[in-house]
Order: structure tokens, then C-alpha cells, then sequence
């Protein structure tokens, strides 16, 4: 497996989706430095969660299966006597491992960010709140994969970023929060971080401020990660047969 994801991660060598990894957490926090200084980290969080992540890994998934796809439709790797289940679980991993870089990046980027701004998070909460996005976010990889095999990039980011911010602002403050998997993020940093679905702060006696949305939120995405990277993978096996 190993000489997998070392083939997946150098197919990626001096190109523009590996900038990504820096680019977008850059962007994210020289947005909200310059438009909304007093509360920098506060929507540092917000965007990245809401918007900005979802739209990177839509980015990136796509990115990854146009590089496949340019070589004559992926017949260039079906040909070959590689393991196809393989192949795309190293995908699924070199995606995660970037998504985990940018995340990384964007939480110093943040935690530098406590020694301007006024009320600033703590190091604790500010740390543990990056790591459930992440976490949360993993299924999102092989979804946007498969998205992207069907509908191409445009479609695969349009669908993430539009659902990713419609539907999981809209039910992530309603008590079916946790049938849309874009919402358990959001729910979650209610208790984490104070913050609000909409981006505001939560007010003393908040029924969002419940911390019992944390393990719900952690379970669904662990579980729905590990199916959708079964269905996926299952799936990519059959292209062979194409």
C-alpha cells in the first residue's frame, strides 16, 4: 500500500493542486485579517468550515481525477496489473493527508492571529475545534471523487459548496441536524468554539451550546467516511470490467 500512496502523492509533484495545500488557508486568513480584524479567528473558523473547506477538497478531488483522466480516460491505469481498490484508497488517503496540511496551516495561522485580536480563543478549544473539522470532513474526500467522475469539476464544486452552505447553515440549527452530514461540523462548534451555524456568536443558555452534539457529530462522520470509501472503492473496482 505504501508504494501506492508514494505513486499517488508523486503524480501531484510541482503542480498547482499541491500549492492549494498553502493557498487556500492563506486566502482564508488574509480575508477574514483585512475584512473582519476584531473577530479574525472567530470567522477564520466560520469561513473555513462553511465554505472554504467543502471548496477545497471539491477543488482538489476534481483535480485529482482530471489528472487520471487526461491520461486517455483512466484506461492508462485500468490497463495496468496494479490493484484498482488499491489505487483509489491511496487517492482517498493522499487527499486526506492534504486536507489535514491545509488544516494545519490555517490553525497556526489562527493561534498567531491570539496575539492581535481582542477576546482571543483558547489555545485548547482553538485546537480541538480544527481537528473535529478535519475529522468531519473526511468523507467528503471519496464523495467529491466519486462527484467528480460523474459530473466533472465544475459540477463536483458547485453541488459541494452550494449543499455544503445551504443545507448545512439551514438544518444545523434545527433538531434533524444530524441527517445532513454538512451540519455536523456547524453543530459541533456551537459547543467547541461559541460559534454559530450563521457565524455570530452563541449567547449564554443556547440549546446549540449542548455538548452532546460532539460524540453524534464524530460517530456519523466516522461511519459515514468508512461507508462511502466501501461503496467508492467497490465501485472503482468495477471500471475494470469498462
Amino acid at each position: 500500500m505504501g508504494q501506492y500512496l508514494k505513486a499517488e502523492n508523486l503524480k501531484f509533484k510541482r503542480t498547482f493542486t499541491r500549492k492549494l495545500i498553502l493557498l487556500i488557508p492563506l486566502a482564508t486568513l488574509f480575508l477574514t485579517w483585512f475584512l473582519s480584524f476584531n473577530w479574525y479567528q472567530i470567522n477564520a473558523f466560520n469561513w473555513w468550515y462553511v465554505l472554504m473547506m467543502p471548496g477545497y477538497i471539491a477543488l482538489i478531488s476534481a483535480l485529482s481525477d482530471q489528472k487520471e483522466a487526461k491520461k486517455r480516460g483512466y484506461r492508462g491505469v485500468l490497463a495496468l496489473p496494479v490493484s484498482l481498490k488499491k489505487i483509489w484508497v491511496a487517492k482517498v488517503m493522499n487527499l486526506i493527508l492534504y486536507a489535514a496540511l491545509s488544516c494545519l496551516i490555517l490553525l497556526i495561522g489562527i493561534l498567531l492571529g491570539s496575539f492581535t485580536v481582542p477576546n482571543p480563543l483558547p489555545l485548547g478549544d482553538a485546537c480541538l475545534g480544527m481537528l473535529l473539522i478535519f475529522a468531519t470532513s473526511l468523507w467528503q474526500i471519496p464523495f467529491c471523487l466519486f462527484l467528480s467522475r460523474k459530473t466533472g469539476m465544475v459540477g463536483t464544486i458547485l453541488i459541494q459548496v452550494a449543499a455544503g452552505f445551504l443545507l448545512g447553515v439551514l438544518l444545523a440549527t434545527k433538531s434533524i441536524w444530524w441527517l445532513c452530514p454538512y451540519s455536523w461540523t456547524m453543530r459541533m462548534m456551537a459547543p467547541v468554539l461559541g460559534i454559530l451555524p450563521n457565524g455570530t456568536l452563541a449567547l449564554s443558555g443556547d440549546p446549540l451550546l449542548n455538548s452532546s452534539s460532539i460524540p453524534v457529530g464524530i460517530a456519523l462522520s466516522i461511519l459515514l467516511f468508512i461507508l462511502l470509501l466501501i461503496a467508492t472503492t467497490g465501485w472503482f473496482q468495477k471500471q475494470e470490467a469498462r
